[in-house]
């Protein structure tokens, strides 16, 4: 445990790395301009949703789980289509969403210096072993978590590839910064 606490500056210095990483690729790298596809007629579409009156939330179509409907009627709708997610956002708050993003940044950053704990890294670990180890479970865990959600959902392919590129290149910040600076 002694050994965690003296990963503080590492544990720190990782979402701050990370936050500066995420707002460059997002402001100013090209990899994310075709994450989200167009809509042939915006305005209709958003005349609509807001005519439905849909509080923020994340809805399917057609629902599986309406209670009381005829499953029949459903599972034609399913066959039928066409079927898929719709995500209503309240405004957005930049202000919020960088902290939010920073605390699971910095709860990562925790886990992983933990793991590097655990893995029984001692002081003056050699920076290619941090880097080596860390690193990988960096890219783990910026990558792979969300890949489920894309089969399933069908993420946009180069939506799900910058993704792909955005956690391998966090990974690596992450173990760089972590084995720059593990406890001597």
């Amino acid at each position: 445990m002694e050994l965690l606490t003296a990963c503080w500056l590492a544990i720190i210095a990782t979402p701050i790395a990370l936050w500066f990483y995420g707002a460059l690729a997002w402001m100013a790298l090209p990899h994310h301009k075709k994450d989200f596809k167009k809509l042939p007629d915006d305005t209709k579409v958003l005349d609509f949703v807001r005519g439905l009156g849909l509080p923020p939330g994340v809805y399917g179509y057609p629902n599986m789980h309406c209670e009381g409907e005829d499953r029949e009627r459903i599972k034609k709708l399913w066959e039928t289509g066409p079927m898929g997610i719709l995500s209503v956002w309240n405004k957005v708050s930049m202000g919020r969403n960088m902290l939010l993003t920073f605390i699971v940044e910095l709860i990562a950053a925790f886990l992983i210096a933990y793991v590097g704990v655990a893995a029984g890294f001692g002081r003056g670990e050699p920076f290619a072993k941090v880097f080596q180890v860390l690193g990988t479970v960096g890219i783990l865990t910026f990558t792979v978590g969300c890949l489920p959600n894309a089969i399933w959902f069908q993420a946009n392919k180069t939506a799900v590839v910058s993704g792909i590129i955005d956690g391998v290149i966090m990974g690596l910040i992450t173990g760089a910064v972590m084995a720059w600076l593990w406890p001597k």
